[in-house]
């Protein structure tokens, strides 16, 4: 039996290694933002803030002053959340159109949201319970604004497609009568 993936026709048996690889991208994924989240708060930022430093001193001959370099520092690891988490909701939303096709595009969209959402909110929440780290509302919504743009561009475009060949086979049924 053939089905779309993603606009291609695929057997179920050469769907398989693609959805077995597709589930462990996402959750390694997962677990390295969890992991990275879940660090020593102090041992992370020193690390972190050292390896910013040493790639912007690769853009910039100019020294910087304390604030420029807080500044720096900030963006970088916020842009770097948006990143992780727009991957994720990308990733993710792909990850279970694909593994459950017979499943109704309403209900496996619901599911990928709700699940896409509470790993953003938990990995920022759980933070509030780990020593040296500290719940910060701004990082959450950050992370959640950013997986659910991942989540609503997979899925804009799959309706968009599943509409499109919905709306062909009912152009190509009402010509043929």
């Amino acid at each position: 039996m053939h089905e779309r993936v993603m606009g291609f026709s695929m057997k179920n048996s050469e769907k398989r290694p693609m959805i077995v690889a597709l589930w462990l991208i996402f959750i390694l994924m997962t677990a390295g933002i969890a992991f990275l989240s879940f660090q020593n708060g102090e041992d992370a930022k020193k690390y972190g803030d050292q390896l910013i430093l040493y790639l912007v001193s690769w853009f910039t001959d100019k020294t910087m002053t304390v604030k420029e370099v807080d500044s720096v520092i900030y963006m970088i690891r916020q842009s770097g959340r948006a990143i992780a988490f727009l991957m994720i909701g990308i990733v993710g939303t792909i990850t279970i159109h694909v593994s459950f096709p017979k499943c109704k595009w309403e209900i496996k969209t619901g599911i990928t949201a709700f699940i896409l959402v509470t790993i953003a909110f938990l990995t920022e929440r759980l933070k509030a319970y780990i020593p040296t780290r500290h719940y910060d509302y701004e990082e959450m919504i950050i992370s959640i604004i950013s997986v659910v743009t991942g989540f609503l561009v997979v899925s804009v475009i799959t309706h968009m497609t599943k509409t499109l060949r919905e709306t062909s086979r009912e152009g190509s049924t009402s010509h043929s009568i």
